[in-house]
């Protein structure tokens, strides 16, 4: 029957650095007519649409969803800009995972705090959005929790119960917890935000520094 697999994208698909978030970035610059207008501002794992409400909360400016929608308009244009650009590039061996996953039984799937357009964007230059049927995303909820919620069921709409066990892939202490919400077992991979010693801390289920230290687990 195989497993349901959730996989995070920024720091666990997609290799996470100084140019992750460029074109989110450059969007914020665009959109309050200033530089470096998202100094100070953690993104890890949280959703689009929440960091921008706190890019405009130091900036003293109020957040409403007509500002959103213009933002999200000079969102994708810049994800459009940056397209065939380096600033999204393989974490790991992410890629080889995912395609030899993609020849199994086992059902995958996201939980991000990406919007699906910008998911849609980054997974592409690395040929693997095409592997995922379905996800929750950055405009599925403000919170994490609220996103595995809807990603969840999303796949059983999807898929009824057709999976024995679940799996969340993730390189934050909050995807640990993340799992934990969805009585899924949690793979933590030590490429991200937090160290290993942080991610120990939290008792994952897999501890891994590639992917291929789980393949026993799926192939």
């Amino acid at each position: 029957m195989g497993s349901l697999i959730f996989f995070d994208i920024n720091g666990t698909i997609i290799k996470r650095d100084h140019r992750t978030d460029i074109p989110y970035q450059k969007a914020i610059d665009i959109f309050l007519n200033t530089q470096n207008g998202m100094d100070g501002v953690d993104t890890s794992a949280r959703s689009d649409k929440d960091v921008f409400m706190e890019v405009l909360d130091n900036h003293n400016t109020y957040f409403s969803e007509g500002k959103w929608l213009k933002f999200l308009k000079i969102y994708e244009e810049q994800l459009e800009a940056f397209r065939k650009t380096d600033v999204w590039r393989a974490n790991v061996d992410s890629v080889d995972i995912i395609q030899k996953l993609s020849k199994t039984n086992h059902k995958l799937s996201l939980i991000t705090g990406e919007l699906s357009i910008g998911a849609r964007y980054k997974l592409e230059k690395l040929g693997v959005w095409k592997y995922f049927a379905t996800g929750g995303f950055g405009e599925d909820g403000l919170r994490r929790f609220d996103i595995a919620k809807s990603a969840l069921e999303k796949v059983k709409s999807l898929y009824s119960d057709g999976y024995e066990n679940m799996y969340v892939i993730g390189d934050t202490i909050l995807d640990i917890k993340t799992a934990r919400h969805l009585g899924a077992k949690i793979i933590s991979i030590t490429t991200g935000s937090n160290t290993k010693e942080e991610l120990i801390k939290e008792n994952p289920d897999y501890i891994i520094d590639c992917f291929e230290e789980i393949e026993h687990l799926f192939l």
